[in-house]
């Protein structure tokens, strides 16, 4: 979580923007899935057309700006938890390697359009875990919601099985 008063986005000139990085377009955190530059042209400036995919829910936005002008890039965190239960509601108890406690997330449902099944694969996944002593381990990205976040907004976005426990 940030800082109180941290700022969740810093202003990056378009033309410094690459594929891969984050973007906020359309005021909502997108990862970049490509992005092209036109030439200058009789308005004298080259613009980038930046497509990316929202963090959060999948969907596509594409935006289109001078390469002089500031784009705002999300403040982007992935840490990784481990799974100690799933509610019937489909909320998660999560722990880190620090011992902090976390059980205000659910599992990914249908609507994720990065991966509608990643719900359903956690769920499977905890449920075969249970049964051999393995941990499964969940990645959160946290980043602000929108433009106008003052708070970061978390998603379990990944996951894997882990270790054995012992």
């Amino acid at each position: 979580m940030a800082d109180s008063g941290a700022s969740l986005v810093i202003p990056v000139k378009a033309g410094d923007l690459r594929k891969g990085g984050y973007a906020m377009l359309k005021d909502f955190p997108c990862k970049i899935v490509d992005i092209s530059t036109s030439k200058t042209g009789k308005h004298g400036h080259a613009k980038s057309n930046i497509t990316g995919i929202d963090i959060f829910t999948g969907k596509k936005y594409i935006d289109m700006t001078p390469t002089s002008h500031n784009i705002y890039v999300p403040i982007v965190t992935n840490m990784t938890w481990t799974i100690c239960d799933i509610t019937e509601e489909k909320y998660c108890s999560l722990i880190d390697d620090n011992g902090t406690i976390k059980e205000d997330l659910k599992i990914p449902d249908a609507h994720y359009l990065i991966d509608p099944e990643l719900g359903k694969k956690i769920e499977e996944a905890y449920a075969k875990c249970q049964e051999n002593g393995k941990e499964v381990i969940v990645t959160v990205i946290s980043a602000p919601g929108n433009i106008n976040a003052s708070e970061e907004r978390e998603a379990i976005v990944d996951f894997s099985m882990g270790r054995e426990i012992y």
